[in-house]
Order: C-alpha cells, then sequence, then structure tokens
C-alpha cells in the first residue's frame, strides 16, 4: 500500500502500526500538503459485510464527536476495494510504547494522562458511545504532552445496532470489564472506566493488574480475583490510591463511579507522594522482563532460564516464552538470566537463534551484564528489562 494515493488525494508515505483487521498509514494531503493519519481496512476484513459495517461505522460515530482528546475525523472513502478513513495525525506514540521504553511513570504525570484520558470518556459519554477498548495502545501522546483517544473500531453508541463475533467478547483481556467478558451489549461508559484505571495502575507500577500466560487466565482474573495493591509494588504511594482501585476496579459497575466526571473528581483528589519520602529499600532490586504485548517476567531466583517449554521432551523452563512465539523461534534452553553481587547478567545457552543484547549477539556461556532499560531478543521474542525497587 506504501505510494498508493488514495481517492486520488491522500499518498500512503509511511506505515504507523498493524492490527489484525487493519493498517494505519501516515498520508500526505496532495492538496493541502498536510499529513494525517488513515487507517485502512484490510481486504479480508473488508470482505465481511459486518466487519465493514463497524468500520464505516468508526467513522460516523468520530463525526459525533468533538474535542481536545479525541482524534478528529477527516474523510472516509473506498478506493478500489480498499475502505480507509482519514483522521488527524497526532505527532508522537501511543501509551504502551511509553509505559515499554519508561519504565513506571512519575505519579504527577500518570495522573495528568489519566485525566487527559478521562475528559476523552467524557466526550464520547456525553454523546451516549461506548469505547470498549480501552487500552495503552489506544490512547496517543503528542509530543506537545496532550493525550488523544483513539481507534473507535469497537465502539457501539444507543443507538447501534450491536456486531459481535459470537464466541468472542470484545475487548482487550488485559484491560476488559467483568461485564463486557460476559455480555459485551451490557459495557457502557462505567466498562471504559474500569479499563481506565486498569491503565493507570500499569503507569503507576509498570504491570497491568491482573497477568497470565493465556487470554483466558487473564479474564477469569478480571472475574473472580480482588483488585490488587498498587502500594504493594510501589510503596511511596499513600494509601488512597489503594481505595481508589478497589473503586475503580470492583466487579459490580454499580460499585465503581458512575461517570467519568466523578472518575475525574476522584483522580482530582489524589494526593501526590513528594520525593523521598520513603526510605531506601535494603532488598535485592527485582529484576523484570517485559514483552511487546505488556506481559511480564519477574526474577525470583538467582539463576533462571529463558526458553520454550516441550512436554514432549520433559523441558520446562524457568521462564516458558512459549505463548509469545508460536513459530517455535526460542530454544528449548535459550538462556539464562543470574543476579550477583548487585548485578544481572544475561548468558547465551548456545541457542539456535542466537541471544541478542541490544541487537549485539551474545557469545555462547560467556555472561554480559544487563542494565535497566536492555533489550534482549530471544529468537523472534523481543523482551525489555528493567531493574525495579521492591
Amino acid at each position: 500500500m506504501l505510494g498508493r494515493v488514495l481517492k486520488n488525494r491522500y499518498k500512503l508515505i509511511d506505515e504507523r502500526g498493524r492490527g489484525s483487521m487493519a493498517t494505519v498509514y501516515i498520508g500526505r494531503d496532495l492538496e493541502s500538503n498536510r499529513l494525517y493519519a488513515v487507517k485502512v481496512l484490510s481486504r479480508e476484513a473488508a470482505a465481511d459485510s459486518e466487519l465493514a459495517e463497524r468500520f464505516q461505522r468508526e467513522f460516523e460515530l468520530l463525526k459525533r464527536l468533538s474535542g481536545p482528546h479525541v482524534v478528529s475525523p477527516v474523510d472516509s472513502g473506498e478506493d478500489r476495494g480498499s475502505l480507509f478513513i482519514v483522521m488527524d495525525y497526532v505527532d508522537g506514540h501511543n501509551l504502551k510504547h511509553a509505559i515499554l521504553t519508561g519504565g513506571p511513570f512519575p505519579v504527577r504525570r500518570a495522573i495528568d494522562v489519566v485525566e487527559q484520558s478521562a475528559a476523552g470518556l467524557v466526550t464520547a459519554a456525553e454523546q451516549g458511545i461506548v469505547h470498549r477498548d480501552i487500552k495503552p495502545q489506544n490512547l496517543l501522546l503528542s509530543v506537545n504532552g496532550v493525550v488523544k483517544l483513539t481507534d473507535f473500531g469497537l465502539a457501539r453508541s444507543n443507538e447501534s445496532r450491536d456486531i459481535t463475533v459470537t464466541g468472542f467478547f470484545v475487548g482487550t483481556p488485559f484491560y476488559v470489564a467483568p461485564e463486557q467478558v460476559e455480555n459485551s451489549r451490557r459495557a457502557d461508559t462505567r466498562a471504559d472506566l474500569y479499563s481506565l484505571a486498569c491503565v493507570f495502575f500499569e503507569m503507576l507500577t509498570g504491570r497491568v493488574p491482573f497477568d497470565g500466560e493465556h487470554a483466558w487466565d487473564v479474564v477469569l482474573q478480571h472475574l473472580n480475583n480482588p483488585p490488587p495493591s498498587a502500594r504493594a509494588l510501589r510503596p511511596e504511594l499513600p494509601a488512597e490510591y489503594d481505595v481508589f482501585f478497589q473503586r475503580t476496579l470492583a466487579k459490580k459497575p454499580a460499585e465503581r463511579f458512575q461517570s467519568p466526571r466523578a472518575f475525574l473528581d476522584a483522580i482530582e483528589a489524589l494526593p501526590i507522594p513528594e520525593r523521598g519520602t520513603t526510605a531506601p529499600s535494603t532488598e535485592p532490586p527485582l529484576g523484570v522482563m517485559i514483552a511487546g504485548n505488556g506481559q511480564t517476567f519477574v526474577l525470583t531466583a538467582p539463576e533462571m532460564v529463558l526458553g520454550r517449554s516441550d512436554p514432549q521432551r520433559n523441558t520446562r523452563p524457568d521462564i516458558d516464552l512459549l505463548p509469545l512465539d508460536p513459530q517455535q523461534t526460542v530454544s528449548r534452553q535459550h538462556a539464562r538470566m543470574s543476579y550477583r553481587q548487585g548485578k544481572f547478567y544475561l548468558e547465551d545457552l548456545k541457542a539456535f537463534n542466537r541471544t541478542r543484547l541490544n541487537n549485539e549477539p551474545l557469545v555462547p556461556y560467556q555472561e554480559v551484564e544487563a542494565h535497566s532499560g536492555d533489550m534482549m531478543r530471544l529468537g523472534n521474542v523481543e523482551l525489555r528489562f528493567e531493574v525495579r525497587t521492591r
């Protein structure tokens, strides 16, 4: 698609992101020379009448929204079998990228991002629109600090005919509200606020509230497990933060804040801890590896092997990367992480696809010190390494 001109006007000059049903490009308007974000539905999805209807509905819903924290639609159409939507281009990255590359946010910055995100939900709620897929990937951070809510592909309004694939819930497992799992038609603004609370928890702690190896494991935790403690992961947070999450991550919608404005008021009332208010931890640091999908792996022993499980050979590494590697490019015993005298080390175990640290291949059986922010690559699996205080 790169280089193609849609509607004799929008030239696709770069790819910005790709999903299961659509790809987002940077497009140049040949009439005004302005840059826009152009979302193009895949040909396979466009051939499905319901998915095509959902895509066209996204543009209609966006036209009803007007606010500084929601992306603005510009145009839509069809060109040689390709359905597309043109939107304002946001110069920056999505929130997921910022979390993975910047670690847990300073509290004040996390509050600013979640407040702007909630303001976007205020705009949607005033038009009776439920987003149903609030997650860091759908929150854009511009270079000037403005947060914009995007991707209304799963959204519905009070008047919409619901389009849901039978047997699947609508949303993303790490951020989905319990009622949205049980029946996506029941999801209202309170489900969006639940998802935003999950995002806020991740910004503060670097971890999603509920995690697991498989999507359904995560979903079951949303349905059954009590909200975790943010203070257990970040001790300097005041007790009010755990109280906030107990309410915003309540299983029953009636027990949560009932509107984005009430959610905003509660955010604004949270105290911001002063730096240096807690004594430094005397416990050893924690080594954490974060995958691109947000899944985290914690080093819980002085030495741990990373690899791919193989039940037929009775191979079970300490950290199993098989769920992230369906093509099995990771060896059964691929690499070893070690911790000694305050330092972390990565060692390649003569894997078929060499272990790489910051894109440099490691010599087998030679330890290399790993630092916070380093990128590790095992086969096709990329992990960001972080050192955290307990």
